[in-house]
């Protein structure tokens, strides 16, 4: 069996953990800009055209936020991963503010929690679901009072052009967490699998060890029987 080709028995866990977490960033942000420049586009030129300017303020500012942070690779993973969360959570805001509960803010807000835990551990994780949960009912109070007023016709479900914004917010933020997921799970399998192999390949090195200690007691019982047959 060629040694070359296998797994080494040493690897360096937490290099390889930071590794994955960087490519789930840099894949979710990727995914974020192309996909979601789609829903970008379209909610530009549906606020446009309902001259809601607030809307097309933000839009243009978050989007932006995205496109930098996708290029800027010089700042570290932290600064980066903290600052792809904030974003989400300031569009999941955003949007609940201006249209209400919908599925789409949630499914936001909801991304941004699952990547939470992919980007960071528990304590993000918890800090982040606790925060989410009192956005909504911070939100809900505002609306419900009507200091702030939602935009409900932003949505109408019986134009059909609406149902491509939400289309592409759902593949949008839906697609985010199903890459973290995929990275990490591929990842996984291929670690078994590694492992796996390692296992039988050591498996077959004790077989051939045992198979050598045999020989070498077998030569040696021939060994002396050899020398008591040779003895007067």
């Amino acid at each position: 069996m060629d040694s070359d080709n296998l797994p080494s028995p040493v690897r360096d866990l937490v290099s390889e953990a930071r590794a994955i977490r960087l490519q789930i960033l840099n894949a979710s942000l990727l995914f974020a800009v192309v996909v979601g420049g789609l829903a970008f586009v379209r909610t530009l030129i549906d606020a446009m055209h309902l001259e809601e300017w607030r809307i097309v303020g933000g839009a243009v500012v978050l989007y932006g936020g995205f496109i930098v942070l996708l290029f800027a690779r010089r700042w570290s993973y932290r600064v980066r991963a903290l600052g792809f969360l904030a974003l989400l959570y300031l569009v999941g805001v955003i949007s609940f503010i201006t249209v209400g509960y919908l599925s789409a803010p949630g499914l936001i807000l909801a991304g941004q929690s699952v990547l939470a835990p992919v980007f960071f551990g528990r304590r993000m994780t918890v800090m982040t679901l606790g925060v989410n949960v009192l956005t909504l009912l911070g939100v809900g109070i505002l609306l419900s009072t009507g200091v702030v007023t939602a935009e409900t016709g932003f949505y109408e479900p019986t134009v059909f052009m609406n149902w491509l914004r939400v289309t592409a917010i759902f593949a949008v933020f839906a697609g985010i967490a199903v890459i973290g997921v995929d990275v990490i799970m591929n990842h996984l399998n291929k670690s078994l699998r590694d492992q796996a192999e390692l296992i039988e390949n050591l498996k077959g090195a004790i077989q051939l060890q045992e198979a050598a200690e045999q020989q070498r007691k077998a030569a040696e019982s021939r060994l002396r029987a050899t020398e008591r047959r040779e003895q007067p």
